[in-house]
């Protein structure tokens, strides 16, 4: 069962990074699926880890796009990338730790909320930015 449903609305009309936020849905959903069917805590540990180090190579590439356009505010949308690798870090050490089960619950609906704000409100920005001044990435 999904619990994240993409949805046209969190397009930011840059097929490559709409991409990139599908991939970090599923990743969430798989997080949710095998918490939901009583996973071992090593395979909980490795779908977080696969989160951490995709979010990671999104950020890069998301960042690196911004940068290419002079984005006006990369500064503070670093700021939130740089946020929420720190609790995926914290949440990773806390599932290597003995923890495997309560960092899934947590994530399955921290990652959620998370990426639905950030795309719905910080994503936008940059989304505007590149339309209003005719950019193309």
């Amino acid at each position: 069962m999904a619990i994240f449903e993409w949805d046209n609305k969190y397009s930011v009309n840059i097929a490559i990074i709409d991409s990139h936020h599908k991939k970090l849905f599923d990743i969430v959903n798989n997080i949710y699926d095998l918490m939901e069917h009583g996973a071992d805590d090593d395979s909980i540990i490795k779908i977080i880890s696969e989160l951490l180090d995709y979010t990671n190579y999104h950020f890069s590439e998301e960042e690196k796009m911004m940068e290419k356009i002079n984005y006006p505010d990369i500064s503070s949308h670093k700021r939130e990338h740089v946020d929420f690798i720190a609790l995926l870090t914290e949440y990773f050490d806390s599932a290597k730790n003995g923890k495997a089960i309560f960092v899934a619950v947590k994530l399955s609906d921290a990652g959620v909320t998370w990426l639905k704000n950030h795309i719905l409100t910080t994503d936008t920005k940059y989304q505007k930015y590149i339309a209003a001044n005719n950019l193309t990435v």
